[in-house]
C-alpha cells in the first residue's frame, strides 16, 4: 500500500512538472515570427517597428527589420522569467521590452525612464 502511494505521488509530481514546462513553453513558440509593433504615439519619436523573433543557441533573440533606421538591431537575446520575456535595449536611452501572455493573448510594452511604460500593439504577420 505504502509503495502505491509513493508512486501515484511521483507521477502526480511529474504530471505537474510536465504541465509546468508546457506552460513555460507556450510562450515561446507562440511568440516566435514575425510581428508588426505599434507604440502610442510620443512626440518627436516613431516607434513602430518589425520584430522578427527566432530561437537560437536554446533561447530566443530577435532583429528589428524595420523601424529604426539609424540602429542595427540583431540578435539581440531575451530573458526569460517568470513566464515573461524581456530585453534591454539602447535606442539613444535605454528601453525595456517586455512580452508575456495573458489567457490566449501575447501582450507587450516597452518602457524607459523619460516615458515609463507604453503598452505595444502586436500583430503576428507570419
Amino acid at each position: 500500500m505504502k509503495a502505491t502511494s509513493i508512486l501515484l505521488t511521483c507521477l502526480c509530481l511529474l504530471g505537474f512538472s510536465c504541465a509546468r514546462v508546457n506552460n513555460a513553453n507556450d510562450l515561446r513558440t507562440k511568440v516566435i515570427g514575425k510581428w508588426e509593433v505599434g507604440v502610442m504615439p510620443v512626440p518627436g519619436m516613431n516607434l513602430s517597428f518589425t520584430l522578427d523573433i527566432r530561437e537560437k543557441d536554446h533561447g530566443l533573440v530577435f532583429d528589428i527589420l524595420q523601424g529604426f533606421d539609424e540602429m542595427d538591431i540583431q540578435e539581440m537575446r531575451f530573458i526569460e522569467k517568470d513566464n515573461q520575456l524581456s530585453a534591454n535595449l539602447y535606442i539613444g536611452e535605454f528601453f525595456k521590452l517586455v512580452i508575456w501572455q495573458e489567457g490566449n493573448e501575447i501582450k507587450a510594452s516597452l518602457s524607459a525612464s523619460m516615458f515609463g511604460d507604453l503598452p505595444l500593439s502586436l500583430k503576428k504577420i507570419n
